[in-house]
């Protein structure tokens, strides 16, 4: 009898242990964390529904309407929702697309992706779709994708860098300015060679004067590895020969003036204008910020930090388009433009 009870503590004690593991509650931030989140993900099948709207279903009735899954019982739907995960992705170029972990704060579900970049396409996009068991009455806003690559080979010939980043500067009068790189390990190339910092005199007009060379220079600039960007549910889809209208209406949303845009222009169009379409993304400052960090002395009073990411694409797809936020420039500014090629 005793051995008995010792048995069934033993059980409860691992149990207990099991469940702690599995879900993490941090009352603080009110973010719910599933740990071995895949055994929550069901595949439902794939389409080519390019919807935005977020799908919850909540009952046995609707859902099985839609999805004939035995996976789900009828009954599960007493504790839990389910709600629809599409997974956008290029049905030439990409394999083992898998959902591995995923988190919800403040409303949003960010989802974990996996998936094997080989090196095909661009291909018609496809979702696949999956239903993540969630928490009944939990309510779900936006759905954010966080894509991780699992093929570490760089098969592809065009290189997957950052491009063309240049930095001027416009003080708004004679300034000594000290330009230091977050990452420096992820530096290609640079002019002026990066040492540690670039040390210039910047005037007004943006003319910059290397403090090391007295070499007078327009800008600073690098270029540096993969900044790890990805195609979402989320941008622009733009047709080839419409380049030129639209950045010329972004770029001066952004913050560009007609002379920085032209050379963004310049040095794009001809990229961008012999596809057929271009998906388009630019990267939050946030993003920027935590790929490159730049440190400046002094601190500029305005800082424009533009990326644009695209991937060319055979066909027009339908994608929720970005939202811009106008920039405005005031005192001591700070602008820096590039690109990057998406995976």
């Amino acid at each position: 009898m005793k051995r008995k009870l010792i048995t069934t503590l033993i059980i409860l004690l691992i149990a207990i242990t099991i469940v702690a593991i599995v879900f993490i509650i941090d009352r603080n931030t009110n973010v719910i964390i599933q740990r071995d989140a895949n055994k929550n993900f069901i595949f439902v099948g794939n389409d080519y529904d390019d919807s935005e709207e977020i799908t919850i279903y909540k009952s046995y009735i609707d859902f099985i309407k839609k999805y004939k899954v035995s996976d789900i019982e009828k009954n599960s739907f007493d504790k839990y929702d389910y709600v629809l995960i599409k997974i956008m992705y290029d049905s030439c170029g990409e394999e083992e697309i898998t959902p591995i972990d995923y988190k919800i704060e403040n409303n949003e579900l960010t989802v974990e992706v996996q998936y094997k970049d080989t090196c095909g396409g661009p291909c018609p996009l496809v979702n696949k779709n999956y239903v993540l068991k969630i928490d009944k009455g939990t309510k779900i806003n936006n759905i954010k994708f966080d894509y991780k690559n699992i093929n570490p080979e760089k098969c592809h010939d065009d290189p997957y860098v950052t491009k063309k980043p240049i930095i001027y500067l416009y003080p708004e009068e004679e300034t000594n300015v000290i330009v230091k790189l977050g990452n420096p390990d992820k530096l290609t190339t640079s002019y002026p060679k990066y040492k540690d910092s670039w040390n210039v005199t910047a005037y007004p007009n943006g003319t910059l004067i290397d403090n090391n060379t007295n070499r007078e220079l327009y800008g600073l600039y690098w270029e540096g590895t993969d900044n790890g960007a990805k195609q979402n549910n989320e941008g622009f889809v733009v047709k080839g020969e419409d380049t030129i209208q639209f950045l010329e209406e972004k770029l001066s949303i952004l913050g560009l003036n007609d002379k920085e845009a032209e050379e963004f222009i310049v040095y794009w169009l001809p990229i961008l204008e012999k596809n057929n379409y271009n998906y388009i993304r630019f990267s939050t400052i946030e993003e920027i910020n935590s790929y490159m960090p730049l440190d400046v002395t002094p601190n500029p009073d305005t800082t424009i930090r533009i990326l644009m990411n695209y991937k060319p694409l055979t066909h027009k797809i339908k994608v929720k388009e970005q939202k811009l936020t106008k920039q405005e420039r005031k005192g001591f500014t700070l602008v820096e433009w590039g690109g990057s090629k998406i995976k």
